[in-house]
């Protein structure tokens, strides 16, 4: 039903936006009240005239695409402010069109209001967070169908997994290298490709050096440095549950303090809570190449 009114809005609003920009004079001499106003005043019709289609066109996309409420709902509040211009005009007696105008002007003002405003379930926080969504699927080539989906049927269970989301990139002291080693290394324990592949495009483009990047994914300590081999033996410590991690532990404490072990840490888990939930959602049915700047790399997940 919104979408019926809102698409019936937009072409009235379109065409009377259209009309002012084209025929302002006629407007002027058809419209009950606008000559009462004073003399015609082109620049001003099609000032308003403007303003009518841009809330005609933001209706438009919400009677042809119902997540976008929100172009409706920017839309709606011209013609709210019009509705309300009128109604206080009407309330003081200065407006001798007063049956016409709530008719032609305030009862279309409401309607678009009606049908802009949300159905259940449609939130801002949910259209901004799609949209982000896509926009990072977009611009990283990794399929956050799993994402989601969490967002359309359990938008509260969505949130708060966000705030994993923000942890992941939580880092205070760590250097980049030594950070999306230790990130990395976690991805590889827990998924066969599009999750790493993420992993390695964003430490690229962090600054991560593509060489040091390969050395993670071959496990080829020698070609590291020694931000990224103290990152790499830390997380595989822990991925191994090997009897080392204490002391890889203590070798990032010494040069980072605890809050370089505290971002290495949620750099390693919780970046891994990301392929076990694509996983347990049943999403996770793609294994491909992890390629870096265009190359395939030869992926070693464990020490010979």
């Amino acid at each position: 039903m919104k979408r019926w009114i809102a698409g019936i809005l937009a072409l009235f609003n379109l065409g009377n936006g259209l009309v002012m920009l084209s025929a302002g004079s006629l407007w002027w001499s058809f419209v009950p009240g606008a000559a009462d106003t004073g003399p015609f005043n082109p620049h001003l019709v099609q000032d308003v005239g403007i303003a009518f289609i841009a809330a005609g066109l933001g209706l438009a996309a919400r009677a042809l695409w119902p997540a976008w409420w929100p172009a409706a709902v920017a839309g709606a509040a011209f013609l709210a402010g019009h509705g309300v211009l009128h109604l206080v005009m009407i309330a003081s007696g200065h407006d001798r069109h007063a049956a016409s105008d709530l008719v032609a002007v305030v009862l279309p003002a409401a309607l678009a209001l009606y049908s802009a405003l949300p159905n259940q379930g449609e939130d801002m926080r949910s259209f901004i967070a799609r949209r982000m969504l896509r926009a990072y699927s977009r611009r990283y080539g990794y399929d956050t169908t799993y994402l989601e989906i969490m967002l359309k049927e359990s938008p509260a269970a969505f949130f708060k997994f966000a705030g994993a989301m923000k942890a992941a990139a939580y880092r205070a002291v760590a250097p980049v290298e030594a950070f999306y080693a230790a990130k990395l290394t976690g991805a590889l324990a827990e998924d066969c490709g599009p999750c790493a592949q993420l992993v390695v495009d964003m430490a690229i483009g962090a600054g991560m050096a593509e060489q040091q990047v390969t050395a993670v994914l071959r496990r080829d300590v020698a070609a590291m440095t020694a931000d990224t081999a103290l990152g790499f033996h830390f997380a595989n410590a822990i991925v191994q549950r090997s009897t080392d991690d204490d002391a890889c532990r203590d070798a990032v404490r010494a040069r980072w303090g605890e809050k370089g072990v505290i971002d290495l840490a949620l750099a390693l888990q919780i970046g891994r809570i990301f392929p076990m939930m694509k996983l347990a959602l049943g999403y996770a049915r793609e294994c491909r190449r992890v390629t870096v700047a265009g190359h395939q790399i030869d992926v070693i997940k464990q020490a010979a």
